[in-house]
């Protein structure tokens, strides 16, 4: 179970699902090797595995749909289009430093990682570099959260409380913006409805 967990939430941060960043995950598979709660070697594969899939569906998203992504709200809300557009302007000439310096940088990562999608670089160069970086990446969070357990439980807790905070306040504002959309539409169309009614009145 912990294993899935720990896959399952790497997904999820790496992507955007969760707002949470990825480095308190590894962090909690470290603590979780100190406790005993798995083989080091199978968290390591299932962190590193995790970690990878994500980045590969970030790459994907950019390669196949590229700037059609903004047009999903919430995407261009964690992925913020100028932001993207100014990764762009380094990028080429720059590809493989920037994917291996974005590993180690938690606000420039996903951004990286789409643009190299966008930017049709190979797939195989991509996940090379990625595996290099994450080779350094993962073994040194991991080794963090094993060797300050303790501390790092602690931290992980408040990072925990505020991002649930965070979350529930993201949750709100969607719900918010939906509502308001659908409150919008019908009240449009119950405009349209009352013009048309009254045009038919006055011809008849």
């Amino acid at each position: 179970m912990f294993y899935v967990f720990i896959l399952l939430a790497l997904l999820g941060a790496g992507i955007g699902l969760f707002p949470v960043p990825e480095e308190i995950i590894v962090l909690s598979a470290g603590v979780g090797i100190q406790q005993k709660l798995g083989s080091i070697f199978v968290i390591f594969a299932v962190v590193f595995i995790g970690v990878i899939m994500g980045d590969i569906i970030l790459f994907h998203l950019g390669r196949k749909y590229g700037e059609k992504m903004f047009n999903i709200k919430i995407f261009s809300f964690f992925l913020p289009k100028k932001n993207v557009e100014k990764v762009q302007k380094v990028f080429n000439g720059h590809a493989g430093k920037l994917i291996f310096i974005a590993r180690f940088v938690s606000g420039l990562r996903a951004i990286v990682f789409f643009v190299s999608g966008m930017s049709k670089i190979r797939l195989g160069i991509f996940v090379f570099v990625d595996t290099i970086a994450n080779l350094i990446y993962i073994p040194f969070f991991l080794f963090l959260g094993y060797r300050f357990s303790y501390d790092i439980s602690r931290l992980i807790h408040g990072f925990t409380q505020i991002y649930h905070v965070i979350e529930i306040a993201i949750i709100l504002a969607i719900v918010s913006w939906f509502t308001f959309r659908l409150s919008k539409k019908i009240f449009s169309n119950s405009q349209a409805v009352d013009k048309s009614q009254n045009k038919a009145q006055y011809l008849s």
